[in-house]
């Protein structure tokens, strides 16, 4: 753990320097020689990674993790004495403190002996095993490299095994004799594939165009019946306040009237307990319409419970299919070489038919090198770990470097089956100082080269993408979560708190999550560095919950709180001085104090809420070292329009680099200009009138950002929007944009799509009215010419009432997805074939429409699929509820 630990104790201690000169004013000697030693330390974990089984070895790495913890309470103790002094006191500044300075030297003489011992071993390498060996080669390092780029992610598609599988349960759910309601089970033990094999018939073609309505929703352990009735609806509608706040009887009543004369599929996914069906089964209708439920459980009375049709088993893997998902796990395509196979069958059969294990045995094969000195020795490795009795999961943590092991831990954190917003966790791990990067590569760079190697590792799975093929939401197995919780447990790394966990708190854990609505019963954990809280509304959070949380742990970096209902956010709040990270996600907020802003180190801050609370003014104040601002407020969005002139006129922030949303008014030109840094922007425009000048401002504003790579407009006011012309001098580095009306009032002003045509990086593109066009609003003519969009990879068209296009055969080169998608009948009589369908780059065509998909459309997009058998284009039509989108 302390290969963990020393590397974000050390930024920690060199963030604390960087953010303000005098605050370790007295003390800095003494803080210098702890870096160094904490330096030193690094070093030597590093070189001593792979003798992590040493007991030698693992005695010392023990002894310095208590000695960095010690080293990081010490320092921040007296920091935040500093810090209190000074704000009651401006002389503060000049603060001393020979007390601590002592505390802190008697610290670094503890250190001192460990580096003494440490030396020894140094010094001693061949008598312990220590050398040259055991660092990366370039090889090692060329190697991994290559196996990120190829991203050896193994999806649905890929899976082996699953063949006769997936036509049984597809016919199943398909079977037109069979009118009844019918509930079909997935039973087998954890890790043999059961979502996975779900999922991949719950994406099937046959399937999406079979049934009128598709939900899925996760169960698991925890779960709770009005909860899961909300989930399935989400799938077929927007859900208001009013729908959230109805008790379990109503929203079963409104379930089971929305499915009322309609062929429905429900996946219900991992389900532990007889009684969740129990609970759910009225809530679905049986009018002899072809509906199926499709439940996946590892508890076979469950899946006897639930139907009379025997379960449909999952069986392990013999071993020739295992070594044919080893292979196609670590290769990615590619042919194994003949003097590796023999290893790589041994390797398979080791995992005892397992596919989780296999897939993640293979993550961590495919980097390492392709040798066969190294597959010899992971083949030892496999047989001692797999002696000691110790999992293939345990052995594939164990192989992470230590910068990816604490980002993979801390998804431990979040609730059983979440899906995880990538960009949320994003900023946690950096927020965390868990990202290392140096001044020429973006921080954010590198935290997604991080989580593409967790993912090429199987560590993480992909849950959802964005359009232009980006993770946007993963989610991570069960038993890889319980490995989470065991090794963060174990290491003081984190620890959880529910209503079902009996496990109690190690009081040194630095990480907590609550995962209860209840009220704090118990003390936190003093020593705590990031609190999370996680509910669905049961309880509001307390008043003592509070009292808590700004009294019991007062080095909190990070503050995580979701889905709570927060009658007021107190004035001591601010007593959290170290508040680095404040998210406030999806959470009912009657009640903001203006103490929200007197956190000097917040680097972000998320605040997506509803309800009476407003955000109170000020937050200019937090801006110093601000790096992420993301701020839905109730019935507007964030106005900086009471600047401090002196901030205006002061020198430019240089940490933003993320802003949304910012509403547009007179004073945005001189906002946006305070950051130059911006990579992805978020611009609001409502009710205000702007003079044609100011407008101009503001673009002129936004054409200086040279490192804005995502740009998104919303406009919710009526009438022309004044900026559309004007977005032929956004800056040319912008791969992103996104234009969103949110009113039927305003037709589309398709001047905007011939100026976004000369955008030459631009790759992905979205334009969508959120409503429902106005029936007055006439059709439009789309029409695309040769060199227009010269590398868009992505076009997504929403509710835009386009009635015809036409395309030019050199038009849109690159184009690789085309979504169009509409809540009402669509307009559209044809797509280009011969421009169009037929090139090459084409891959994916998705139609989608709320109610009902126009027959002359659907009709030539499946004549054309029975025409070009061999074209790459996929095409998919489908009939579906599509929820509003920013």
């Amino acid at each position: 753990m302390a290969d963990i630990l020393v590397p974000i104790i050390l930024k920690h201690l060199i963030k604390l320097g960087e953010y303000e000169v005098n605050l370790l004013l007295g003390v800095r000697d003494q803080v210098d020689l702890l870096e160094s030693d904490l330096q030193f330390i690094k070093a030597f974990l590093q070189k001593c990674a792979r003798r992590r089984n040493d007991p030698i070895v693992i005695e010392l790495v023990n002894q310095i993790s208590d000695v960095a913890l010690e080293i990081e309470d010490i320092v921040d103790a007296y920091a935040a004495r500093v810090i209190r002094e000074r704000r009651r006191n401006l002389l503060g500044k000049l603060f001393h403190c020979f007390g601590h300075a002592k505390v802190l030297h008697g610290v670094a003489n503890k250190t001192t002996r460990i580096m003494n011992r440490v030396e020894n071993i140094c010094n001693n390498k061949e008598k312990y095993g220590i050398g040259e060996a055991d660092q990366p080669s370039v090889d090692d390092e060329e190697a991994e490299q290559s196996s990120i780029e190829r991203r050896r992610n193994v999806d649905e598609a890929d899976v082996v095994g699953f063949e006769k599988d997936t036509t049984t349960l597809i016919y199943q759910l398909t079977n037109p004799e069979n009118l009844q309601l019918d509930v079909i089970t997935i039973h087998g033990m954890g890790g043999l594939g059961k979502s996975t094999l779900a999922r991949k018939i719950y994406k099937d073609t046959d399937v999406l165009n079979h049934f009128e309505c598709l939900a899925w929703v996760a169960v698991s352990q925890q779960w709770q019946a009005k909860t899961l009735l909300l989930d399935v609806l989400k799938s077929f509608k927007q859900i208001s306040d009013e729908t959230s706040k109805k008790v379990f009887e109503e929203l079963k009543d409104e379930l089971h009237e929305h499915l009322k004369g309609k062929k429905y599929l429900i996946v219900l996914d991992d389900i532990w307990s007889t009684q969740v069906w129990e609970e759910l089964r009225v809530a679905f209708p049986d009018e002899s319409k072809g509906s199926r439920i499709l439940i996946t459980t590892r508890v076979k009375d469950v899946a006897r419970h639930a139907s009379p049709t025997p379960p449909h088993d999952l069986k392990i893997l013999d071993e020739n299919e295992s070594w044919i998902l080893l292979r196609k796990v670590v290769f990615r395509g590619r042919e194994c070489p003949p003097n590796l196979e023999e290893l790589g069958k041994k390797i398979a059969k080791s995992c005892g038919g397992l596919p989780l294990s296999i897939v993640l045995l293979g993550g961590t094969l495919a980097a390492e090198k392709k040798s066969h000195q190294s597959w010899l020795r992971f083949v030892a490795n496999v047989n001692l770990y797999l002696k000691q009795g110790i999992t293939c999961l345990t052995l594939s943590y164990n192989h992470l470097p230590p910068e990816l092991k604490a980002c993979f831990l801390y998804l431990g954190l979040f609730p059983e089956v979440s899906e995880i917003n990538v960009r949320d966790f994003i900023e946690l791990w950096i927020a965390e100082g868990f990202i290392q990067s140096d001044r020429s590569t973006s921080i954010y760079d590198v935290a997604e080269d991080y989580l593409e190697k967790l993912i090429d590792r199987s560590m993480i799975q992909v849950a959802t993408k964005r359009l232009d093929g980006g993770v946007k939401t993963c989610r991570i197995h069960d038993l890889l979560r319980d490995l989470c919780i065991a090794e963060s447990r174990r290491d003081k790394f984190f620890d959880i708190y529910s209503i079902d966990n009996n496990v109690s708190l190690n009081r040194k854990s630095r990480r907590l999550s609550i995962q209860s609505g209840e009220s704090l019963d118990f003390d936190l954990p003093p020593r705590a560095r990031s609190l999370f809280f996680f509910d669905d509304f049961v309880y509001p959070i307390s008043k003592s919950s509070w009292k808590q949380i700004y009294k019991s742990t007062k080095f909190i970096r990070v503050l995580y709180l979701s889905r709570l209902e927060i009658r007021k956010i107190p004035s001591q709040i601010e007593e959290l001085i170290f508040l680095r990270c404040l998210f406030i996600k999806d959470c009912k907020v009657d009640n903001f104090s203006s103490s929200i802003w007197n956190f000097w180190y917040l680097e972000t801050l998320h605040l997506n809420f509803y309800g009476m609370g407003s955000l109170p003014k000020g937050i200019w104040s937090v801006m110093k070292n601000l790096r992420y601002l993301y701020v839905v407020v109730p019935r507007r969005d964030l106005d900086l329009r009471n600047i401090p002139r002196r901030s205006l006129m002061g020198k430019p922030f240089w940490n933003l680099q993320v802003l949304s949303w910012l509403h547009v008014n007179k004073n945005t030109a001189h906002v946006i200009a305070k950051f130059p840094n911006l990579r992805k922007l978020g611009l609001s425009f409502r009710e205000e009138i702007m003079e044609e000048g100011e407008v101009e401002k503001v673009m002129a504003s936004i054409r200086r950002l040279e490192s804005l790579r995502s740009f998104k407009i919303r406009k919710w006011s009526a009438g022309r929007m004044e900026v559309g012309t004007r977005l032929n001098s956004l800056p040319s580095t912008l791969t992103k944009i996104s234009l969103t009306y949110c009113t039927h009032c305003t037709p589309f002003d398709w001047e905007i799509f011939k100026v976004l045509a000369r955008q030459p990086y631009l790759r992905v593109l979205k334009l969508a009215t959120n409503d429902k066009p106005w029936v007055g609003h006439p059709p439009h003519e789309l029409r695309v010419v040769a060199g227009e969009f010269p590398r868009l990879q992505v076009l997504k068209l929403r509710n835009l009432r386009i009635k015809t296009w036409k395309m030019e055969k050199d038009a849109m080169p690159n184009l690789e997805s085309l979504f169009i998608h509409d809540d009402i009948k669509i307009m559209l009589e044809n797509l280009p074939e011969d421009e169009l369908l037929c090139r090459s780059t084409l891959q994916l065509v998705e139609v989608i429409g709320g109610f009902e998909v126009q027959d002359k459309l659907k009709t030539m997009l499946t004549d054309f699929k029975i025409k070009h058998p061999a074209t790459p284009c996929k095409i998919n039509i489908t009939e579906r509820y599509l929820p509003p989108v920013f």
